[in-house]
């Protein structure tokens, strides 16, 4: 057996986890209007009942509009969106209508009044069930109440990687892209 050399980290270097899938979340503003944000930290965490965690930045806006609106969608995004997703990670949404300046349109949610982005893969309608500290961020777990995806995308195993580009994102303005999917043998 091959043993590798290994070379120590600062314990903030978190990357080591990336690339994660990259997401838009959407947030309504009180006053009317929407707000979407780029986030990688986000993960299932329950299947019955369906929960996502989302770790989301303290000072961030969306982080405002989830404690106070308390529901959202996550928007899954392809390499198409890799501009869009580098520009809402990279603005302020207390300083620039990001909704806007990104061009976005709405699709129609049948869960919550927050809708998905169109031209998205799909997106997923949360209401927030607990909100915990989490160092520099808050972690807020929710409830998935619906799902909508692209059927031309998805299939019996999930994407269909050959043409859904999931985007991943790697760190700054990297972004990688699944190659390819591979099945592990039957178990006994």
């Amino acid at each position: 057996m091959k043993s590798y050399e290994y070379i120590d980290l600062s314990p903030d270097e978190y990357y080591i986890l990336h690339p994660r899938p990259a997401y838009l979340i959407v947030t309504a503003k009180p006053g009317g209007g929407l707000n979407v944000m780029a986030a990688s930290w986000v993960t299932p965490v329950s299947g019955e009942p369906p929960l996502v965690a989302l770790a989301i930045g303290k000072e961030a806006l969306t982080n405002e509009l989830l404690m106070t609106r308390r529901e959202f969608t996550i928007n899954i995004v392809g390499e198409e969106h890799v501009n869009e997703v580098y520009r809402a990670g990279s603005m302020s949404g207390r300083s620039i209508d990001k909704w806007m300046a990104l061009g976005f349109e709405e699709v129609k949610s049948t869960k919550v009044s927050v809708p998905g982005i169109r031209n998205s893969y799909g997106f997923l309608e949360c209401i927030v069930n607990s909100v915990h500290e989490a160092g520099e961020s808050t972690l807020f777990i929710a409830e998935v109440l619906g799902a909508h995806v692209r059927k031309d995308l998805y299939g019996r195993y999930g994407w269909n990687y050959e043409k859904a580009k999931v985007l991943l994102h790697d760190r700054g303005r990297a972004f990688v892209l699944p190659g390819r999917k591979i099945f592990a043998g039957k178990s006994v």
